[in-house]
């Protein structure tokens, strides 16, 4: 039965504000690691990138997935990690966007394209002649930076072909589930399908990340075990974002890192039995 008669309240339990000491450091750790490949790739390039495209794509997805790590921890510090959903789901669409890019090397160029110029692809229709002529030049510019065998392609994607729903659709995959199912871990494939119910408003999602999803209020709630799945899940995210930019970008130097963050992080999941196919 429903819990209705939970009143709204600024107040917010005792204990809403204490994050497991083990999470947050792996929280900021996954940070770190990120941020560590992030230098480690510019450091070893020095503005000679091979993929400069491919590589311009992975950086703003990276620094967008850290932004939005932090982000979850904010919600889980302030009690309302049950609204950490649609945070999780753009983290695995960003992740999604990473894997798609590196899948292929000799496709990451183009890909790279799509996914930075997709927006001005949308953009292209404005009734702002201006803003239509600057968007082209910046669209010409990208072009301009592909392979030659490659320019013809994207200039056919870009002013012929129809706006697709997603960047790399169809010609790499048709929809977000069938290329996460192709390209994540098994877990992180399995809580794309949960937390799109929750992006888009339905009951059963958006009880994922409530320690007692029958008592239904609009307060700040203290749920530890949420925060410890929200928490554990966005760490695994970062984990794999940045181990896909280490693989492809580096040739995997800080896997070790990754290895052990990753063995540390499965270790605390089972202290919260918070499996890694679900709750």
């Amino acid at each position: 039965m429903l819990n209705r008669n939970v009143r709204p309240n600024s107040k917010m339990d005792q204990d809403t504000t204490i994050i497991d000491a083990t999470l947050e450091r792996l929280h900021a750790e996954a940070s770190e690691f990120a941020v560590a490949v992030n230098a480690a790739i510019a450091a070893h390039w020095d503005g000679r990138h091979p993929y400069p495209l491919a590589g311009g794509a992975l950086y703003r997805l990276g620094a967008d997935t850290v932004a939005f790590h932090g982000a979850v921890l904010a919600l889980c510090a302030t009690g309302w990690v049950s609204c950490c959903a649609p945070l999780l789901r753009t983290l695995l669409d960003l992740l999604l966007s990473t894997a798609i890019i590196v899948e292929a090397a000799d496709e990451a160029e183009m890909r790279g394209f799509r996914c930075t110029h997709y927006f001005l692809k949308a953009t292209l229709s404005e009734v702002d002649d201006e803003l239509q002529r600057s968007n082209r030049r910046q669209i010409e510019a990208g072009i301009a930076r592909l392979p030659s065998v490659n320019q013809e392609q994207a200039r056919r994607f870009i002013f012929n072909d129809r706006l697709p729903a997603y960047w790399y659709a169809s010609d790499y995959y048709h929809r977000p589930q069938e290329a996460a199912e192709a390209l994540l871990a098994p877990e992180l494939s399995f809580y794309y399908a949960r937390l799109s119910a929750a992006t888009h408003g339905g009951f059963f999602g958006l009880g994922l990340f409530r320690d007692q999803p029958d008592t239904v209020h609009p307060n700040q709630r203290s749920d530890p075990r949420s925060q410890a799945l929200a928490l554990s899940t966005s760490i695994r995210i970062v984990l794999e974002q940045a181990r896909a930019r280490d693989q492809f970008e580096l040739g995997g130097q800080l896997s070790r890192t990754y290895d052990d963050l990753v063995d540390r992080l499965s270790r605390t999941r089972r202290r919260f039995d918070v499996s890694d196919s679900g709750r």
